[in-house]
């Protein structure tokens, strides 16, 4: 599979994750339904300020990375290519990471389908450094 083809793949699974995040600065009442899944009914102003400043700096983050994909589209060498894909892989990975922890102690994480697409995502930049072409 084409490099090229895996960020371009990515940038859209990266936005998909991030969606519920950026939708919930905008929506009260979406914001409610994502915090009272992690802080339950009752929900403090404070967890309400810290929960809005936590999707403001996460989605950034990952408009930022979407937008650092982005930029890797211009490299030509399959060598460069490949060493930003396993770049990726890693950042991908400590991204995933958090995630699975908390399903693993069953802790409150992130939709199943987010959790998903992060996996997907991380599968993808693995195989691009190790067998993308261009």
């Amino acid at each position: 599979m084409k490099i090229k083809t895996i960020f371009k793949i990515n940038m859209v699974l990266l936005f998909l994750q991030v969606l519920p995040l950026l939708i919930s600065l905008f929506s009260p009442e979406f914001k409610m339904m994502l915090m009272s899944d992690g802080f339950g009914e009752s929900v403090s102003q404070d967890a309400i300020v810290m929960f809005e400043q936590f999707a403001l700096v996460l989605g950034l983050i990952v408009i930022g990375i979407i937008a650092f994909l982005y930029g890797a589209l211009s490299f030509n060498d399959l060598d460069t290519l490949k060493r930003v894909s396993f770049l990726f892989f890693a950042l991908s990975g400590f991204f995933a990471l958090p995630d699975l922890i908390n399903v693993f102690t069953g802790q409150p994480t992130a939709p199943a389908p987010v959790i998903f697409m992060g996996l997907v995502c991380l599968g993808l930049f693995y195989y691009g450094s190790k067998k993308g072409t261009i």
